[in-house]
This record gives structure tokens, sequence and C-alpha cells, in this order.
């Protein structure tokens, strides 16, 4: 009877130092610097001529397919602005999530002479690596769309190589909007133009026809519509598109909330402890909500999102599925909770 007792002790024994060891190094690799951190060396790439079969690989794509106003769908074209340096990190991690998603993609680059990163769809042009020089590379970047993808989508979306895009929402908020309407979107700003610009952080989406415009009416043209050089990407765009007739599609929900975020959702809910002096709620064209009321249930883009935290929002939004909670249990809350600021 004693030695049985005593081997069910020793096991008991056994079973807490390994948990204790597990926990251990759960809690090791939990604390370790997030510069640490590094893409899996497994994951697959493919080259720009077989973006095709990339998509054919996400079983996310045979869901539901938004449509626009005359039954077809909507067709987007993405562009991320990029640089040498980020290829095998921000631009990587873009390329394994959401970037398949959209229905033509390519990272726009500066050429640095260097051998291209294998599997990264890239176009690259001699082009100065600067901020002041953002402006000259998005010139750069639509120019080659209308001259080589201009009729083969509705709309074109720019984005940053740490943002990340909910495509399919992108897909839903377009799909009563003609690509024959010279429109753009965005997270609207305030200031500098007459009716406001979209943040260049929170990424942007210009339709066909707009693009034609941008193009066609200025870029090409020796006029004073648009500035040629430097500058504020963002604000230059935001003037150009208004001064060729480029009118805003408004992207707030039907609440209120906004769909393009210039940061991370957690900055944007935690707003409401932000200093009031920040240049966010001078610069926000609509009224700034807080809480889980700063983002649209269809939110479409984030912004400064590291390559980890882009694996990990694709894991939440495309993967994990609550069991037994339905979508309109998440909307109005299963046990009739509101959200509350929380005293820090």
């Amino acid at each position: 009877m004693w030695p049985m007792r005593l081997k069910r002790i020793c096991l008991a024994f056994c079973v807490l130092a390994m948990t204790g060891l597990l926990f251990a190094l759960l809690t090791l690799l939990a604390s370790r610097n997030s510069s640490s951190i590094r893409l899996p060396t497994s994951l697959n790439f493919v080259g720009e001529e077989s973006s095709a079969s990339q998509k054919k690989q996400h079983p996310e794509n045979l869901l539901h397919e938004e449509k626009d106003s005359d039954g077809a769908r909507v067709r987007i074209l993405c562009w991320v602005m990029t640089q040498p340096q980020n290829y095998n990190s921000k631009a990587r991690a873009v390329n394994a999530t959401w970037a398949p998603r959209c229905d033509g993609y390519f990272f726009f680059s500066s050429d640095t002479g260097n051998t291209k990163p294998t599997g990264l769809p890239l176009v690259s042009m001699k082009l100065v690596e600067d901020r002041d020089k953002l402006w000259d590379k998005t010139q750069a970047a639509f120019m080659y769309i209308y001259e080589h993808y201009l009729n083969d989508y509705d709309f074109f979306l720019k984005a940053d190589d740490d943002s990340y895009i909910i495509v399919d929402n992108l897909r839903y908020f377009l799909r009563n909007t003609k690509a024959t309407e010279p429109v753009f979107a965005g997270r609207r700003f305030r200031p500098y133009t007459k009716n406001g610009y979209m943040s260049g952080g929170g990424s942007y989406v210009l339709s066909r026809a707009a693009v034609k415009a941008l193009v066609e009416k200025a870029f090409k043209k020796e006029n004073n519509f648009c500035r040629k050089h430097g500058g504020a990407e963002d604000v230059n765009m935001g003037n150009c598109l208004e001064n060729v007739g480029v009118s805003i599609l408004d992207s707030i929900d039907e609440k209120g909330r906004e769909r393009f975020h210039p940061f991370d959702a957690a900055s944007h809910i935690d707003y409401a402890n932000w200093p009031k002096d920040f240049w966010l709620w001078k610069y926000n064209y609509h009224p700034i909500k807080v809480g889980l009321d700063c983002c649209s249930s269809t939110a479409i883009s984030f912004h400064y999102i590291r390559p980890v935290d882009m694996l990990t929002l694709h894991y939440f939004i495309y993967q994990l599925r609550a069991y037994g909670v339905s979508a309109d249990s998440v909307r109005h809350g299963a046990n009739g909770c509101r959200w509350r600021a929380i005293p820090v």
C-alpha cells in the first residue's frame, strides 16, 4: 500500500516539476526583445508572374466575393511602398499575409543594383530612398500603374510595408462604387486642402477614373495642379486629386466609426488616454471615437504593424474562430456589457 502511495507522490511531483519548467520556458520566450523575432524561414513565396497561384494557397478566398453594383467582382490592385532594407522583414510579412488577397499586387522600391529578393513581386526604379522623396516615389508608382495595369483593375490601393489591410472589407466598402467614378478614399484629415486629404500611413484607394485623371491631367501636364518634387506625400496627393476633379469617398461606417487607421488597433482603442494636444485630435476630419467604438467592424487598414504582429493579426482575422459565438453576440455583447474606460 505504501509503495503505491509513494509512487503516486513521486509521479505528482514530476508532473508539477515539468509544468513549472514549461511555464518558465514560455515566460522566457515571451520576454525576449522584439528585435530578436524573425519570420519563420519555411514561409513560401512566389514571384509576380505566379501571384494567381499564390492566391489559390489561401482557402479563405473561397469565401463570399463582394461584387459591385453591376454584379461584377470588385478588382483591386494593391501596391506596397517598400525599400531594400525591408525586403526580408516587413515586405516578406506583407507577402505572406494580406497581399495575396488582392486581385493583383506588387512592391515598389528603389533599384540598388543588388539581386532582387526571391519570391517578392517587385517593381524597382532608380530612386533615392528618403522620406522627402516619398512623393516622387508615389508619382512613379502611379505612372507605372497607368502604363501597365489601368484597365485590368477597378481600384488601386496604396499601402506602406508596415500596414495590414483587410482586403475583404475594402472590397465590401467599394461594392457600390463604380470604377468610372473619379473618387478616392482613406482616413480623412482636415488641414492643408479645401476638402481634406487621406492619411498616407492609413493607406488610401483610388478608382480607375481617379488614377486616369491624376496622370493625364496632372503628372503628364506642365501645370501647377501637382507639386513635382518634395513635400508630404499624402498632402500632395490630396491637393493633386482635388485639382483634377477627383471627389472624396467618405469611409466612415453607418455608426460614424473609422475604417482606415494611421496607427495600430491598440493605439486607437486607447486613444482617450493620449495627450489632448496630440496632432490627430486636430487633424481628423470626423470626431474621434475612443474605446471599442474607435474602429468599424468592417475596418480596412492599420498602420505601424511589426512583421510578427502582422502574422498574429492574420491569424486572428482569418483562422481563429470562437466556437458558438455569432456575429450578432459580438456586436451587442453576449451579456449586455458595454465598453468602459479603464483608469490607468
